[in-house]
């Protein structure tokens, strides 16, 4: 598949692109800094820019045949709400004007979702990380109620706590898996990530994902 990602040279992103690869797909990321990344066999195409740029967006996601993306907030700041927010009402819009239909977006379990039963120990934990990070937590918010809005063939990755750890494709992911004290690593969330881009099984859903 042509996969475009976005937010490459993320944590998560990272290992999204590092499995794509080992997969045998072919990638455009769109990048700030395309020094960044080291080009792989010719299979890995890069496009200088950022989402809030449509010209550069346009050109990453053209051809593709699934869109990732694990961007992130730059920091817990009252802008990056507005900023994620804007982000994806380009990418869906450049998404439609290039007739590509899927996008598997990195979420998190504090983001709310309609129809969500979130066990009362995580609803607490929620509001505690929306205390401790609250920009953040309505940044994600802010991007997630845009892409539900929308008509694309979409996924949202609800994880809980992220910890670094080895890529065991052994986890669970549904609307009903939180648990008490879940977790799970980067390396599984960029598994489930593009196995969702691949062949989705939870489209226009918002899956949770844990150990």
């Amino acid at each position: 598949m042509h996969l475009t990602i976005l937010g490459g040279t993320g944590r998560i992103g990272g290992l999204v692109v590092e499995q794509a690869l080992a997969a045998g797909h072919e990638l455009t990321l769109l990048v700030r800094d395309p020094h960044k990344v080291a080009a792989s066999a010719g299979r890995l195409r890069l496009v200088p820019g950022v989402v809030a740029n449509q010209t550069a967006t346009a050109e990453a996601i053209r051809g593709a045949d699934a869109v990732i993306s694990a961007l992130a907030p730059d920091d817990n700041r009252a802008d990056q709400v507005p900023a994620l927010r804007a982000g994806m009402e380009t990418v869906v819009a450049v998404m439609r004007e290039e007739r590509v239909e899927r996008i598997v977006n990195l979420s998190g379990a504090a983001v709310d979702a309609p129809g969500d039963t979130k066990p009362a120990l995580d609803r607490v934990a929620a509001r505690i990380v929306r205390l401790v990070s609250g920009h953040v937590v309505a940044a994600k918010q802010a991007e997630f109620d845009v892409l539900r809005a929308s008509d694309l063939e979409w996924i949202a990755v609800r994880p809980p706590l992220v910890v670094d750890g080895p890529h065991t494709r052994r986890y669970r992911a549904g609307l009903d898996v939180l648990r008490p004290g879940a977790r799970i690593s980067r390396a599984d969330i960029a598994d489930f990530m593009l196995a969702q881009a691949i062949r989705p099984t939870f489209v226009r859903q918002a899956p949770f994902i844990c150990y």
